[in-house]
Formats: C-alpha cells, structure tokens, sequence
C-alpha cells in the first residue's frame, strides 16, 4: 500500500479546467474544485487537494492508498470527488451510522448539485445495507404464526434481564407487528431506518430475514417484491454506494458475492474495519439457541433425531455450567468437547433429514430457516472441535448468570484482509487517526 503523496509542481484545477480538451472527461480536482466553489465561503484545503490527487494517481496506477486525514481536512470531499472520474460503482464503507447519515443526507448531495454541470449529469448514489435492514414480506406474511414459537415462550435466558414475559408485553409487540403490517402497505424501501418511530428490536426479528436464512428470490414466493433485492439492484446502477464495515466484512468472508462488482474501495474510519472482520468472524455455541433452532426445524425431523438436537443442547449447557469463564488455553475440556460432538452429528443428521429445498417446496422459506440455523450450529461445532493454530475460544458468561456461551473467532484477521480486501480493485484506506507515530509501517 502506498502512503499520500505530495502534490507538489500540480496544476491548480482552475487551470486544468482551461486545458481540459472537449468532451473529455473531468479530473478529480476539477469536481472538487467545483464542489468546494458551491459551499459559501468555500476555499481550497492543502490536504484536501493533495488526498484527491493521490486517489487519483493510485486509481490510475493500480496501487492502494492510506491517508491519515485529520480534523478540517476535508477527507469526505476529498475522496468523493475523485469517485465519480471512475466507472461503475465506487464502494464507500463507513464504521458509524452518524458519517453513513452525513455522506447520504448532505455531502452526496451537495455533490450531486455542484458537480452536474461539469459532469453534464447528475451522478447517482445509493445506501447498501445488510439483508435483515429491510423488511421482508415473506417473513411478515408468516409472522403471526412463528410469534408464539419465536417470542411468547423464549427461554428466560435468551432474555435481556431473563423473567417471565408478562402478557402486557405480549400484546405490546403484536401490536408492533400489526403497525409494521400497515407500514408495508405504504413503504417504498421497506428501510427500517425510515420506519417512525421504531419498533423493539424483537417485533423488528419477525419481518426480517438474515441473509442465511434467506431462499433467494428465484424461489421465493415474494422474490419479485423483494425490498433487500431492490436496494441491491439500485446499488449497481449507483455511482457511489455508501455501505458499513460490517456489511463489508461479511462480503469478504462471502468470497465478496453481496457488495456490487467495483474497481474502488474508499474505507473511511478505517483504523474500525479490523475489528469488524473480527466481530463477523466470530461465532458461538448458545444452549438457548440450540433450542430455538430444535423448535423450529421440530415439524421437518423424525422424533429422535430432534431429541438428539436437544440432547446435545443440555450437554452444552452441562459443560459450560461447569467451565470457568475466560479463555481456553489447554483443548476444550472433556463435556464440552462431548457437547460440541453431540451437536455436530445432531446437526448433519437433521440437515440430510430435511435435504434439498426444491422449487414446489409449499414452505421453502420456513425450511430454509431451519436449515441455516441447523448448518450455523454445525458449522461452529466442527470449527471448535478442529482447535485451528489460527483460532482462539473461550466460555463467557455474564455477571447475572443468565448467559453462558462457547466462543471461537480467530486470533488475526491479518490473512483474511490481505486474501480478500485488495484483490483485483484499488483500497483507499483514510481516517483521522491511521499512523502510529506518523509512520504507516505498521
């Protein structure tokens, strides 16, 4: 990767419009030019200027780029006018909502309305956000039914404070869910940031969809409607998509299948997107989670290979009672180990017992569910049992005692960033604080 270079000997953009041959495309510094020129009281910033003709020249040469942009250096700018000189979409992540809100609801389209005519279009941008975002109309169609199964009797433990749910609360969230109906009917994204106000995270669970639990829209019943699949197609068609690390991580770990094809990557708060990856690397055993997915794949399973399901579940919930908290340092101890091998052949069992989902599937949806909640659990199992050099595990438990968990994520991320972050597109890594004692060796 390569440092910020100097712009020393540059020609200034007002000179560099002059000179721009007809028809030709506008550089950079000419859209940033035209951007700053919009804003009253406007003036060129040294670093601003030389940030974007480093984008330039690294989009030009291949190269990555790290630049430590300070406070008042004007870094969004900065990078989002050299975004719009390269073809198809440019992938901008960010680590917060507040600078996801700042790009999409006022830099992006101060942008737009100070840059259109030197560009003689208007360029296009769109917010990219993971699945369970957007409402999902497959799983509202069925949300009344799953309510009793996924939230009125939930264990106390996979609860924040535990306790009973009283019935108040009940009708609390079927009320949520019956606004969410009517909010369906009316929405054109199906965002649930647009939703106000909000619902509890709980009622939110009923009418989204993670990614892995999702069919696909070719056999989805609601595929042609779909909000998740809109908001993807609009990113292609975008000059600029504005995203968040943690998509981006998943995206990596996904062989980079969900975020559209792209040339330029411009990850702002950079110094947050390793412990993104290392957050989505992450993966736990949970005794209430083992239960849930049995309940839920129970109508697809012959009886004993459910009370294997569960069976396994109660040995993991014997082993952790019994573990320390903290990290496992010398192999996973004996009912532990035991736990994660019950589940593991529990789990590939109950997998080849619901099989393939075929096309004529009457609920390829609710299948599809069970199977990638079935498939996480075994997933995770192997992974601790394999005790990889590369990863580390331990058993966390709360204060209160009301949660007890198996954790496994990995001891460095370093591999997976250098495998599928800068391959075959150009990474403009930027924050306010990238160097470690002004230096990027690091």
């Amino acid at each position: 990767m390569t440092p910020p270079r100097t712009a020393t000997g540059s020609a200034t953009p007002s000179a560099r419009a002059k000179g721009r041959r007809r028809g030709a495309r506008p550089s950079g510094t000419e859209l940033l030019a035209a951007a700053v020129g919009a804003v009253p009281g406007g003036a060129e910033r040294p670093g601003q200027l030389q940030m974007t003709t480093a984008i330039e020249e690294c989009v030009a040469g291949g190269e990555h780029l790290l630049v430590q942009a300070g406070t008042g250096t004007g870094k969004s700018l900065a990078y989002l006018a050299p975004a719009l000189t390269v073809d198809g979409p440019v992938v901008v992540s960010t680590a917060t909502l507040a600078l996801q809100s700042q790009l999409v609801d006022h830099d992006l389209p101060r942008l737009a309305d100070a840059v259109e005519p030197v560009l003689g279009r208007r360029p296009t941008f769109a917010v990219l956000k993971g699945r369970h975002h957007y409402l999902c109309l497959a799983r509202l169609d069925n949300s009344t039914e799953e309510e009793p199964e996924d939230t009125l009797f939930d264990a106390p433990a996979a609860r924040p404070g535990g306790g009973t749910k009283w019935l108040g609360e009940a009708g609390r969230l079927g009320k949520q869910v019956e606004r969410l109906r009517d909010w369906a009917e009316k929405t054109a994204t199906g965002d649930r940031d647009e939703l106000d106000p909000g619902v509890d995270d709980q009622a939110w669970r009923l009418v989204s969809m993670p990614a892995r639990e999702c069919v696909g829209a070719a056999r989805c019943p609601f595929g042609q409607e779909c909000f998740a699949e809109a908001s993807r197609a609009r990113a292609r068609e975008a000059d600029i998509v504005v995203t968040n690390h943690s998509l981006l991580a998943v995206d990596m770990l996904a062989d980079r299948h969900i975020v559209p094809p792209h040339k330029l990557l411009i990850v702002d708060e950079a110094h947050e997107l390793a412990d993104r990856v290392s957050s989505a690397a992450q993966a736990e055993l949970v005794p209430e989670l083992i239960d849930r997915t049995t309940r839920r794949a129970r109508t697809l399973l012959r009886p004993e290979t459910a009370e294997a399901l569960t069976a396994a579940g109660d040995a993991l919930a014997v082993g952790l009672a019994e573990a320390p908290a903290g990290r496992i340092t010398a192999g996973l101890p004996t009912p532990l180990r035991e736990a994660c091998t019950l589940l593991d052949a529990a789990t590939r069992s109950a997998l080849d017992a619901i099989g393939d989902i075929k096309a004529d599937d009457p609920d390829p949806v609710r299948k599809q569910q069970a199977k990638a909640a079935l498939d996480e659990l075994s997933t995770t199992a192997q992974r601790l049992l394999e005790e990889g050099d590369h990863d580390v595990a331990w058993v966390e438990k709360n204060d209160s005692g009301n949660r007890r968990a198996l954790v496994v994520a990995p001891l460095s991320v370093a591999g997976t960033l250098a495998t599928h972050l800068y391959d075959e597109r150009t990474v403009v890594a930027t924050s306010a604080t990238l160097a470690l004692g002004g230096r990027f060796d690091t």
